[in-house]
């Protein structure tokens, strides 16, 4: 699915027809930082822009995960889209209260994360 919503095809049919919502979340991208204890999310979302290729959109938003989980105090940051509103979600965990994201903070209570090392790192598609 990831292949054809940021491929040619659905740019042309968007291009031509407009772009319709298709209703399902997106992962595009997983990086592991170098933080080890969790104490602050930050969640930013944002509208991926009406216009212009999708494909751009989704590679900034892999390039910010990595620039995000390369940061001092990262543990990690994901990138997903939710492709029934057009809205990119930018998440990462941090172990200190200062964070070099913007967007929503919380404080982390606890994490759980079974299977977290078998995520598979980078670009999802």
């Amino acid at each position: 699915m990831n292949a054809f919503l940021w491929g040619g095809g659905f740019q042309g049919l968007s291009d031509d027809f407009g772009r319709p919502s298709v209703r399902q979340w997106t992962g595009l991208a997983y990086e592991e930082g170098g933080g080890a204890h969790p104490r602050f999310a930050v969640r930013r979302r944002q509208s991926v822009p009406a216009s212009g290729p999708l494909a751009e959109a989704v590679e900034d938003a892999v390039r910010e995960a990595r620039r995000l989980a390369a940061e001092d105090g990262a543990l990690l940051a994901a990138a997903a889209v939710d492709t029934s509103r057009w809205e990119l979600v930018h998440f990462s965990l941090w172990e200190h209260d200062t964070p070099n994201a913007d967007g929503d903070v919380f404080e982390v209570l606890h994490l759980s994360a079974p299977g977290r090392d078998n995520l598979p790192r980078g670009r999802r598609w």
